[in-house]
């Protein structure tokens, strides 16, 4: 053993023990290509900065288990890996609950003439909106009622595209968040409707 790999096991025996400088010093060894390996997957710097954020959060949680790893490099790239699949798969999973729930939205739209409930539906999701920061509730407004693409909203509100993602997807977090607390009801009705 090297005196690297030897000074490396002591960090990481001193990890396990709950010593958070030796924890630091790892952080401090190996952050940069830890980012430099989830960075080149995940070109989204925020996003990238939160999966080495996520890791060595991980890294710390089972702490106890550092002292049996032997070789921390291959390791550190293997639990990288693992957790950009696993940013990969959560933003899938976001991006598919956003859209049941504004497909449901949408159905909400065309049924509210014709139903009352509907009706009761759609004002209390209007309620709720109208609640929102003011870019958040522009985004969400030109996205689902009057249909603007990404692009379009992020040339007329003069932002980019990426921040009018981040407001729409937090619309429709705080919007399921909040039927969920206080109208579960609702919710319910809203995605029975979309299956009929």
């Amino acid at each position: 053993m090297t005196d690297k790999n030897l000074a490396q096991q002591v960090l990481l025996q001193r990890s396990s023990e709950g010593d958070t400088a030796a924890f630091q010093e790892l952080y401090q060894l190996h952050k940069k290509s830890v980012f430099a390996i989830v960075n080149l997957r995940l070109p989204d710097l925020e996003d990238a900065k939160d999966v080495v954020q996520e890791i060595f959060m991980e890294l710390w949680l089972k702490r106890a288990s550092l002292p049996a790893i032997r070789d921390f490099k291959p390791y550190l790239y293997v639990i990288s890996r693992n957790h950009v699949i696993s940013a990969y798969r959560r933003k899938n999973i976001q991006l598919k609950n956003e859209g049941l729930l504004l497909e449901g939205l949408n159905q909400l739209d065309y049924s509210a003439e014709e139903n009352t409930i509907a009706r009761e539906l759609h004002e209390q999701i209007n309620l709720i909106v109208e609640k929102f920061p003011e870019t958040t509730r522009k985004c969400y407004h030109l996205s689902k009622n009057e249909g603007k693409k990404n692009g379009e909203i992020a040339d007329m509100l003069n932002i980019s595209e990426k921040t009018v993602r981040n407001n729409i997807s937090e619309a429709l977090r705080t919007l399921r968040l909040i039927l969920r607390e206080t109208h579960p009801e609702i919710l319910a009705m809203l995605f029975f409707m979309m299956k009929h």
